[in-house]
């Protein structure tokens, strides 16, 4: 096989990826997208709780690692519902 030959298969299969993945992402329904990005959201916020707790445990100090972790928890929850706003606005 030459060269020519395989990029060309290469980028056809990456063509009809993308082409299958936002057929798949426009077909969700309006229900499924918000349970999506809410879930995104809440357990970011959860698992920045949950980690946070079990520091201040460990470690013996009441609320400092509950709060950097609550903090964390909104910035990359919030992180992720822009890149999946992002990925919805770049289907149209």
């Amino acid at each position: 096989m030459t060269k020519t030959k395989l990029s060309d298969k290469i980028s056809e299969k990456l063509n009809n990826n993308k082409i299958n993945n936002k057929s798949k992402l426009q077909n969700k329904s309006g229900y499924g997208l918000g349970i999506k990005i809410s879930l995104d959201l809440l357990s970011s916020v959860v698992v920045g709780i949950l980690i946070g707790i079990g520091l201040d445990k460990i470690f013996l100090t009441k609320p400092i690692f509950f709060i950097i972790f609550l903090l964390l928890g909104f910035i990359a929850g919030f992180f992720n519902l822009y890149k999946s706003v992002k990925n919805l606005n770049n289907l149209d």
